[in-house]
């Protein structure tokens, strides 16, 4: 890979997933001298320390780790980058129900994390203690400060994955910060499915539902539209 300023880096598993992904990525505004590195496996750290290993050898200045289950807004790469800050993610949430943001702002003796909710008028650039990476922009002067294996996982108990959780501790145990941009609001792509269901009244309804039956909505069933 030839010098470059900035890699943007996709992790996603042995078949890339969603083509919505794809047409999000596609019309992100990039800065000249923006190169793609694509890592694909079942690993998800080892596909972001391959990604990372790529941009470090091209001596790019920043990474921007993307996920191929999210949608980003056009400017979303822009907004991070005009924070000139070392480490910043977007806005997203959880993909399953109760669909919590993917930003956390506690910790406990056990390295369990727990979530910032949203409040009312937040906006702008908030801290907090971690975020996920599917939306992580981080400049490679915060590797000069850790050891590699710079993306692990099994190190957060508490978590399926934790990577990025257990990534977010040791960059702030170097004494960095850890941002979310509450203005850049990003798609978290999620499965449903949807069910034809009646009352007992005998009325009838569509519900909407992760696929483990979790509800997620219910609206009336649809009407013939009327016509001119």
């Amino acid at each position: 890979m030839p010098t470059v300023t900035g890699v943007i880096g996709i992790s996603s598993p042995e078949s890339s997933r969603y083509s919505l992904f794809y047409s999000s990525l596609t019309r992100v505004e990039k800065p000249p001298r923006t190169a793609l590195a694509h890592a694909t496996g079942a690993c998800v750290s080892a596909n972001r320390n391959k990604v990372t290993a790529q941009a470090l050898d091209a001596g790019a200045e920043w990474i921007w780790y993307v996920d191929d289950d999210h949608i980003f807004p056009v400017d979303a790469l822009q907004r991070l980058l005009a924070h000139n800050v070392s480490v910043v993610s977007g806005l997203y949430l959880q993909r399953d129900a109760p669909y919590i943001p993917h930003m956390y702002d506690k910790e406990d003796s056990s390295g369990a994390v727990y979530p910032r909710y949203i409040g009312p008028g937040d906006t702008g650039l908030k801290s907090v203690l971690s975020t996920g990476a599917g939306c992580l922009l981080v400049r490679t002067e915060v590797f000069k400060q850790l050891e590699p294996p710079y993306w692990r996982l099994g190190q957060i108990d508490s978590s399926a994955w934790g990577d990025d959780i257990d990534f977010c501790r040791r960059v702030r145990a170097k004494g960095f910060t850890i941002w979310c941009d509450m203005d850049v609001r990003v798609g978290h792509y999620t499965t449903g499915v949807l069910y034809p269901t009646r009352d007992e009244s005998g009325v009838w309804s569509t519900i909407l539902t992760e696929p483990d039956g979790t509800p997620i909505f219910a609206c009336p069933a649809a009407q013939p539209m009327e016509t001119l």
